[in-house]
């Protein structure tokens, strides 16, 4: 009977200490500190399965003791997709996941990094071509006044290579446009200034004159009539220059 008992006793011994080893796993991958840890580990299992083992009553308790610990104390192991699992003396697993737990929201950080970026460079680079835009009119501007309209065109066009948003611009050299007697060029101008503004009343005027020069006198109508509807505030000032076929307009 006690044979029995004690072979029992053994027997249970066997699989606890087969469960422990069951539990150990090596990362082939891994570092070597990472390998002697194992080994470490593997060296303890043994001293306890040896135990575990014994004839002798109090070393299969010490034994008891030893594999109770172990067990109880097997680390939690977290799955996370491409991590693989090691196990170290301090019973640490190592969670690759957290490098990285959402990167959909770093992503997102990142991409808003960047327009913001973009938005300031891009905001920085509309100053500086607005500068140089400046400064080529202002060289227009003195050619037109000393009557050097083909001058004028050449720094007008380089002023709307800088900025093609300024109706100021396309009006500018529309002026030298009409004063070169190049009037199908001075509408073409008209119409991008329009296109910025559809109710500036200067490249509603310019269109008009070139259209009465050119002898639509049906367009030139039309272009009176839109300037009127569109800025009828300025209808007295838009009557007294009619008939007059000015050969000059005011230009900023």
């Amino acid at each position: 009977m006690y044979n029995s008992l004690k072979h029992n006793q053994f027997d249970k011994n066997m699989i606890e200490g087969s469960q422990i080893m069951d539990n150990l796993s090596v990362d082939r991958h891994g570092t070597e500190e990472e390998f002697q840890n194992f080994m470490q580990r593997v060296n303890e299992v043994e001293k306890i399965v040896k135990k575990l083992a014994s004839s002798d009553p109090e070393e299969q308790i010490h034994g008891q003791v030893l594999a109770d610990e172990i067990l109880e104390s097997r680390p939690e192991q977290t799955i996370c997709e491409n991590t693989e699992l090691k196990i170290k003396t301090d019973r640490t697993v190592i969670n690759k996941c957290l490098v990285d737990e959402n990167p959909e929201r770093t992503s997102q950080e990142v991409f808003m990094k960047n327009v913001e970026k973009d938005a300031k460079q891009r905001s920085e680079d509309r100053k500086i071509r607005n500068e140089r835009a400046e400064t080529l009119k202002t060289i227009g501007n003195g050619a037109f006044k000393e009557g050097n309209y083909e001058k004028a065109v050449t720094y007008y066009s380089k002023a709307i290579e800088q900025r093609k948003d300024s109706a100021v611009l396309w009006n500018n050299r529309a002026l030298s446009y009409i004063q070169l007697g190049l009037f199908e060029r001075a509408l073409a101008d008209c119409e991008w200034a329009l296109k910025v503004n559809n109710t500036n009343l200067k490249a509603l005027l310019n269109s008009a004159k070139c259209y009465k020069q050119l002898g639509e006198e049906t367009k030139y109508k039309e272009y009176i009539r839109l300037a009127k509807e569109r800025n009828p505030h300025f209808n007295k000032f838009i009557n007294g220059t009619i008939d007059l076929h000015r050969k000059r307009f005011c230009y900023n």
